[in-house]
């Protein structure tokens, strides 16, 4: 069984996302796991033998603080580096119409097998635009309370307190939506020509056009053009 497609360098491609989009995708795919696994080992007992991966409790402890501080230094080049993308990428999200709620009432279907058609998506379609909006909110927020977590004495007692619940709701919802989105990018029939969209940073043409057909008029086709 073949998850992912073969990746086909001999058909017409276009560009779906540029060289830092991809690195900091992936940077915060190693990151968020890193902080994954040697969190669970920290917080729960029965992970406890996660910690041994790490070389113990320390180790783990360790780790988890080196990649929280690799993820905020992604997200900061990201956001930096990558202004006019995040811009767009922003704008798209506030793109959320008809369209959208047509396309989530019915990706189940798709989901399940059933052949559907759905309406035409921009860049992002409707389901991605809600992990664009539920993910990085999570990762915010983990970022921000782990960083009171870690040096509480610097916050005031009631902002520590709130930080724990907040990291734990925090991380399961990122986790979820992480989760989600690897197979749905990756593994689902009829999607995983993203994952080169996401690791070569191009998509066959034809793909883009039928799962993305507003976002390939807009930027490839004839309205790019002016016609």
């Amino acid at each position: 069984m073949q998850w992912i497609p073969e990746y086909k360098g001999d058909v017409p491609r276009v560009e779906r996302f540029n060289f830092l989009s991809r690195f900091t995708h992936w940077g915060h795919t190693v990151t968020f796991l890193l902080c994954l696994f040697t969190g669970l080992a920290l917080f729960l007992d029965s992970a406890d033998w996660l910690a041994a991966i790490f070389g113990g409790f320390h180790g783990a402890g360790l780790v988890h603080r080196i990649a929280a501080v690799a993820m905020t230094i992604v997200v900061v080049i990201f956001v930096i580096g990558n202004f006019k993308v995040v811009i767009a990428w922003i704008k798209d999200i506030l793109r959320f119409g008809k369209n959208d709620i047509i396309f989530i009432m019915l990706f189940p279907l798709e989901f399940l097998g059933f052949k559907v058609k759905v309406p035409p998506q921009t860049k992002f379609n409707g389901g991605e635009k809600g992990n664009s909006m539920i993910t990085p909110t999570a990762v915010i927020f983990l970022i921000l309370s782990g960083y009171i977590m870690w040096v509480p004495s610097i916050f005031p007692a009631g902002l520590v307190r709130l930080a724990y619940p907040i990291h734990d709701i925090s991380m399961v919802l990122a986790t979820m939506m992480v989760c989600m989105h690897g197979y749905l990018g990756s593994f689902h029939p009829g999607s995983g020509e993203s994952f080169w969209g996401m690791w070569k940073g191009t998509v066959r043409e034809d793909w883009a056009e039928h799962h993305h057909k507003t976002w390939y008029d807009e930027t490839y086709g004839d309205k790019a053009s002016g016609e």
